[in-house]
């Protein structure tokens, strides 16, 4: 894919997620301060550009679960594939560990395994604006929400739906410094009912535009979690996500720490998105 596309829209006042969609390589931390020409790639430095280069961030949450999705040789789109341990903690250590496989395929097909022995049979399926969480003991799925509990503080949401541009529009409302670091500072609001949040406020590194914290509100628009992007990995010249916490405001001694490991490209057959068949996953 060539990404050729310039990140300046003229008279443009708002940075809108949904036309940069398409900017996901540009999550590669370009400068701010001068025009860079590399491959097919052109960034045009003004304040719109700047602008639309920090939210390009947001595209792939931390640089992992929503990266773009790719095509293989035989023109078959292919998904991603990662693993998530989800640590529990309370005020006198870990509570709980719960492990996963997600699946993730497009923009809006995520299914999620349920790893531990204890859990053997379970998924958690999401395709486009549906929900269903599948146990083998039911004789079919049952519906629902992004916001029900998947592990600690972590929910359903949390995990499935991590493609930001998708589900939100953004604009770019400040600058701040954050554990001594610059930062821009972006508001979101959702704009599907699907989203797990109504609004999102959303830090980034001014140096090299690695988000660092989002803080969570739901319909109400009180702040339910705050989330810290604490630790990434580079693979194949793109930056993953490796570790994210989620703090409980509602609950202040919950703390919830999630360890994803074992990013891959996978071809996964539409099988696996069907909810008629998981059953025979």
């Amino acid at each position: 894919m060539e990404w050729t596309r310039t990140l300046y829209r003229q008279g443009c006042s708002k940075v809108r997620l949904d036309v940069l969609l398409e900017e996901r390589a540009l999550h590669a931390y370009a400068p701010t301060d001068s025009t860079m020409r590399g491959g097919n790639m052109r960034i045009v430095t003004t304040k719109h550009a700047r602008a639309g280069a920090i939210a390009s961030a947001l595209l792939v949450l931390g640089g992992g679960p929503a990266a773009p999705s790719v095509e293989n040789e035989r023109g078959i789109i292919q998904g991603k594939i990662f693993d998530v341990k989800i640590t529990d903690e309370g005020e006198t250590g870990p509570r709980a560990v719960t492990n996963f496989q997600v699946f993730i395929k497009g923009a809006d097909r995520t299914l999620i395994k349920f790893t531990d022995p204890g859990d053997k049979g379970k998924f958690l399926l999401t395709v486009e604006e549906g929900m269903w969480l599948y146990l083998p003991s039911t004789s079919r799925p049952i519906r629902v929400t992004p916001l029900q509990r998947l592990a600690g503080a972590a929910s359903n949401g949390d995990v499935a739906q991590t493609d930001f541009a998708i589900l939100y529009s953004g604009t770019l409302v400040g600058e701040e410094t954050f554990n001594g670091r610059p930062v821009w500072v972006l508001e979101l609001a959702a704009k599907r009912k699907s989203a797990t949040y109504s609004t999102v406020r959303y830090w980034v590194a001014k140096q090299d535009l690695i988000p660092l914290q989002a803080e969570l509100r739901v319909l109400s628009d009180k702040s339910s979690k705050l989330t810290r992007f604490e630790e990434f990995e580079e693979i194949g010249g793109r930056r993953f996500l490796k570790r994210q916490v989620i703090i409980d405001l509602l609950r202040r001694e919950r703390r919830t720490v999630l360890e994803f490991s074992n990013y891959a490209k996978r071809d996964i057959p539409d099988r696996f998105f069907n909810k008629n068949y998981l059953g025979e996953l």
